[in-house]
């Protein structure tokens, strides 16, 4: 079953129950109302009744009052009744046996619907209201009026009538089922038509969100989602069309990533196949040739076991293998270290190696990882720095904030070439190297293998800080790693 229909089916269910419910409050509405109608007919009529009597003055003779009162009640469909001063029936104008009272008695306590005649007659007329069951088990409503109220063995005068309410209501005699149903039938298809409308509203977003998805699995991944409808729908349409343009970024970088590796792979294979082959055929004999041939092999051996390591490393701190050892470290000691390492490099070629670091607090971390991402952005500020530059090392504290914990920043920076804006945002993908040129090492002996950056940004995430890079061409670069005091647990 689809979404729609889901929908549909479950709103229009809502509303069916929502009109029954209505439906049972407006028969018990009716019903209350109803009664409150007879009981102040009744007792108009009641009330008129016993003050004929009293102008008569024969509210003390039985047979008179039941004669002046039964013929009047059996032409109107009302049976009138004569109680003694407990409630008991002494007479009634009863139909047939089975509607007579005689003999019964009815509660005269117990006030039904008081309010049903108006306030005045009921407090002089001393006016009860209340109900009864037949031998038919048909139900009466009665007003009965004390004959004499200031006696307290006073007779009282009863006016009862059927209260026809059953299962299908009435009005003022006009029958209400019919009515009711065509509401009833005119609501559901309105709620029917409305549903449906919802439903195609909710479901239209989705199922185009679901289309996307699809075109996606089957290798579309140019697929966009129009951001429409209701402010839920907008944000779900908007996260699927930046998962898409991930997953579109992801296969492009997954392109980029098998093309790199073949390339990086094939310059070493082919070097050390061709001198291989040329020791083998005998076209190096001689000692000094055979010694070159060795010695590029061997070179090109090392580019490769460094290519490989890297990758390796890349792909454990991508699925968490590798395990981070946290302990207190400061980061200091950690740039001092590499500050030393890399001086007489610097120093032989011209370039100024400064570090301004200020006392910042001891941090949890792994040091040896820390040392790796300090050892390759230094690595990569003094390569691309010319004669006669600068690279610089600096530090500050980050206090906390709402959307961070307090932490330490590290920036390197250099006075190179700078980074073209187009470039910058992909520095940090494996293989990734804006200018092959660019990688070569301080001996321009071979080029490096890409990776370096993008594994600095896997450690410095696995220990939840952050890395970015600014650059400006032709004035530098800039590298600032934030990592936190403390991790989480």
């Amino acid at each position: 079953m689809s979404l729609r229909q889901r929908l549909f089916i479950s709103h229009t269910i809502v509303i069916v129950i929502s009109l029954l419910v209505l439906s049972v409050a407006l028969v018990i509405l009716l019903i209350d109302y109803q009664q409150r109608l007879t009981v102040r007919e009744l007792s108009f009529v009641a009330t008129t009744v016993v003050r004929s009597l009293r102008l008569a003055n024969v509210i003390d003779n039985a047979d008179k009052v039941m004669e002046r009162i039964a013929s009047a009640g059996q032409a109107q469909g009302i049976q009138v009744m004569l109680l003694d001063s407990e409630g008991t029936v002494l007479r009634d104008s009863g139909f047939d046996a089975q509607t007579s009272m005689v003999g019964r008695k009815l509660d005269l306590a117990r006030r039904l619907v008081a309010a049903g005649a108006t306030a005045a007659n009921t407090a002089r007329d001393n006016a009860v209201a209340g109900s009864y069951i037949d031998g038919t088990r048909r139900r009466w409503i009665f007003v009965a009026v004390d004959l004499r109220p200031n006696i307290d063995t006073s007779n009282w005068i009863a006016i009862a009538r059927p209260f026809l309410s059953g299962p299908i209501i009435s009005l003022q005699g006009e029958s209400l089922a019919l009515p009711f149903v065509e509401a009833g039938a005119v609501a559901l298809l309105f709620a029917a038509v409305l549903a449906a409308l919802v439903a195609r509203s909710i479901a239209r977003p989705i199922q185009k969100v679901a289309q996307g998805a699809n075109a996606i699995a089957q290798g579309k991944y140019d697929q966009r989602v129009a951001l429409s409808g209701p402010s839920e729908f907008k944000q779900l349409a908007d996260d699927f069309n930046q998962m898409a343009t991930r997953v579109q970024n992801s296969q492009k970088m997954e392109r980029d990533f098998v093309a790199n590796v073949s390339h990086e792979l094939k310059t070493p294979l082919t070097s050390i196949k061709g001198f291989a082959q040329a020791i083998q055929d005998g076209a190096v004999s001689d000692p000094a040739s055979t010694q070159s041939a060795a010695r590029i092999i061997n070179d090109e051996s090392e580019r490769l076991t460094r290519l490989v390591t890297a990758l390796l490393d890349s792909a454990r701190l991508e699925t968490g293998e590798v395990r981070m050892d946290f302990r207190s470290v400061a980061v200091n000691d950690v740039v001092g270290a590499c500050l030393a390492k890399f001086a007489p490099r610097a120093k032989r070629n011209g370039i100024m190696l400064a570090g301004n670091l200020i006392d910042t607090p001891m941090i949890q971390a792994d040091g040896d990882r820390l040392a790796q991402v300090f050892t390759n952005l230094l690595d990569n500020a003094i390569k691309h720095t010319l004669e006669g530059g600068r690279v610089n090392i600096e530090n500050r504290s980050v206090p906390a904030s709402k959307t961070q914990p307090a932490g330490v920043e590290y920036s390197v920076s250099d006075s190179g070439k700078g980074i073209p804006a187009a470039d910058l945002p992909r520095i940090f993908e494996r293989f990734y190297q804006v200018d092959k040129a660019r990688a070569q090492t301080d001996d321009n002996s071979h080029t490096g293998t890409g990776l370096g950056l993008a594994i600095c940004k896997q450690i410095i995430e696995a220990h939840h800080g952050a890395i970015s890079a600014q650059s400006v061409l032709g004035i530098g670069t800039r590298i600032s790693v934030w990592l936190p005091v403390s991790q989480p647990a």
